[in-house]
This record gives structure tokens, C-alpha cells and sequence, in this order.
């Protein structure tokens, strides 16, 4: 049965800010994970605007009570007819606002222009969210850092110094920026909850709702947004290596081959550490998501090496393209 929601009007009359923004964190050696307040509203706004831009579905399993409703009616409806059509990993405006809505040292007393009426959105939802919504949300981000991050403080320092030595890169100097939300990246052409990354510096977003059965998955993931500033898709010592290859012999590679690497790499890198805790891992991400399905022999057949050290980098990527294109 849905649970009817009463928001006490002398609630609604407290003023938003006193809302701290970060209402949980924590570190490990190398990330600084917060649950921010309105970096959480944004997206859960976000993602119902979305979720009811065409079709009659919400992220919303309760019923409110008709001041709540109509709060509620105007951010979303405000998210849909002006933050939408913007992806929230690749928006110039998307990216801009979750800088300075998650920078600790910003404060909600200055609010940059740009993000003046957006923010009177959020300030006006903000008690009926608080209300309604955040305790479930928070509670979620909450639960899903403190079951995983015991083995993220057992594995992270073996991680890094594994894939570091595969990519030929450095490791961020400061603990990585993850902000955890209830919900994350949804798209047109990708409506799963997962999370997103931007780099340099990497900030990475990770997603409370979603395929957290799997024990080990979302550190896993983890792992892997966090790593996307040693891969980039034609620099560095992979994509570097993928493009001398293109140049000199001429290949056609299939699209995002350093994304299926990187995939590869974490996923194994990932298995053996849990399997090493006692975690039984059978099936990486990638695997049990079908993620690069049509690569998956291949990339164990010409990475697998690689990883042991039998080979370098530059043969695993030939014979890997070689193979491709004879199957394509």
C-alpha cells in the first residue's frame, strides 16, 4: 500500500539551508566518498523527469499529500522542460553545476549566476524532499558505502598497484572524489543506474540504487570509473598504443577497443582480489552484464597474456585486432 505523506507546514516554513550538504562521508587511502543533499535532489529529480518525459513510469512508489504533489510537479517539471534534454555526464551545464554544488569549499550563500534559478528550484523543493525522501535515500548511499567499503580498504592498494603497471600511468596523488547518490547516470541510450566519471581531475559518481546483489559489483565498478584517467581513447600508453598500431599497419579497431580493455583489466584485477578476501566472485561486470559480449574470448585470449606479463602490449593489441576484423 503507498504510503500517504503529510508535510507539517511549520516544516515547510524552516529555512532549506539548514540542511547540511554533506550529510555522510568517508576515506579510505585512495577515495573521499560524500553523500551530498542537493547533489542527491538534483539527481533524483533528474531521473523522474526523465523516467516520465514519455512514457507513465516514476521513481516515485508513494502518494503525497497535495501541497507536497504540487512542489513536487513544479521541479519536475522545471527538470524536464530545462535540464532533461542535458545528460548528466556530458552537459557543459550538468558537468559545471555538479562541480560546484559537491565542492566542499563552495557555500549555498553565493550562488553563481548561472545557477541562480535553478537552485530557487531545488530551495523551494527542498523541504518536501527533505521530508519525503531523503531519509530513504541517504540511508541507501549509507548502506551501500559501509557494505562495500571494507573491501575496497582490503583491495585498493593491490588495485592500484596492478592497473597502474598495466597502464603505465600514475595514480591521482589525492584520494579520488566519489559523491554517492541514490541514482545515477540515465540516459536515452543507456537507462540503467550506473555511475559516470569525469576526469582530470577525476570526480566520479557512484549510484546507491541499482545491481548491488552482486557483492562485489559495486566496488568493482568503482574500481573502474576511477581508473578511466589511465586509459584515455588515443593517448596514453593503451590508446597510445591502439593508435601506432591504426597508423603504421592501418587497422579499422572496433569502437571503444580501450574501453573493453579497461573493462577487462579491472574486472580480473577485481575477481582475484575478492576470490583472494574470500569473496566468491565468479563473473566480472562485464560478464554478467554482457558488456563487449562479442569480445569476451578474445580479449581473455590476448590480454590474459599480457596481465601475466608473457607479452607486450603492442602484440596483445595486434593479434586482438587481427582476430576482430577476421570475425567482423
Amino acid at each position: 500500500m503507498k504510503k500517504l505523506i503529510l508535510v507539517p507546514f511549520l516544516f515547510i516554513a524552516l529555512s532549506c539551508f539548514s540542511q547540511e550538504r554533506i550529510a555522510y562521508s568517508d576515506t579510505t587511502k585512495y577515495y573521499q566518498f560524500s553523500v551530498n543533499y542537493w547533489f542527491n535532489m538534483h539527481h533524483f529529480l533528474w531521473v523522474e523527469a526523465f523516467m516520465n518525459q514519455e512514457v507513465d513510469s516514476t521513481m516515485i512508489d508513494m502518494e503525497l499529500d497535495a501541497d507536497a504533489k504540487s512542489e513536487l510537479k513544479a521541479a519536475v517539471d522545471y527538470y524536464r522542460n530545462k535540464l532533461v534534454a542535458e545528460d548528466l555526464r556530458m552537459s557543459d551545464y550538468q558537468t559545471a553545476f555538479k562541480n560546484w554544488i559537491t565542492n566542499k569549499e563552495a557555500t549555498l550563500d553565493e550562488i553563481p549566476n548561472q545557477f541562480n534559478t535553478h537552485m530557487k528550484v531545488l530551495k523551494k523543493f527542498s523541504p518536501t524532499y527533505n521530508h519525503a525522501f531523503w531519509n530513504d535515500h541517504l540511508r541507501a548511499c549509507k548502506r551501500v558505502l559501509q557494505e562495500n567499503i571494507p573491501l575496497i580498504r582490503a583491495t585498493e592498494e593491490s588495485y592500484v598497484d596492478q592497473i597502474t603497471k598495466l597502464t603505465r600511468q600514475f595514480w591521482d596523488f589525492d584520494p579520488i572524489k566519489v559523491d554517492v547518490t541514490i541514482y545515477a547516470k540515465s540516459s536515452d541510450w543507456n537507462l540503467r543506474n550506473r555511475p559516470y566519471t569525469s576526469i582530470f581531475p577525476t570526480h566520479v559518481v557512484m549510484n546507491a540504487a541499482g545491481e548491488n546483489d552482486v557483492q562485489g559489483n559495486w566496488t568493482e565498478l568503482l574500481y573502474h570509473e576511477s581508473a578511466h584517467h589511465l586509459i584515455l581513447s588515443s593517448n596514453y600508453f593503451i590508446g597510445g598504443t591502439i593508435r601506432d598500431l591504426v597508423e603504421v599497419k592501418g587497422y579499422k579497431t572496433p569502437r571503444q577497443l580501450w574501453h573493453a580493455i579497461l573493462f577487462y583489466f579491472t574486472g580480473e584485477i577485481s575477481r582475484d582480489l575478492f576470490e583472494a578476501e574470500g569473496l566468491s566472485y565468479p563473473e566480472t561486470y562485464m560478464q554478467r552484464n554482457n558488456v563487449f559480449s562479442g569480445f569476451h574470448t578474445l580479449l581473455e585470449k590476448h590480454f590474459s597474456p599480457y596481465m601475466d606479463r608473457k607479452i607486450i602490449l603492442a602484440e596483445a593489441v595486434d593479434g586482438f585486432i587481427q582476430e576482430a576484423s577476421k570475425e567482423n
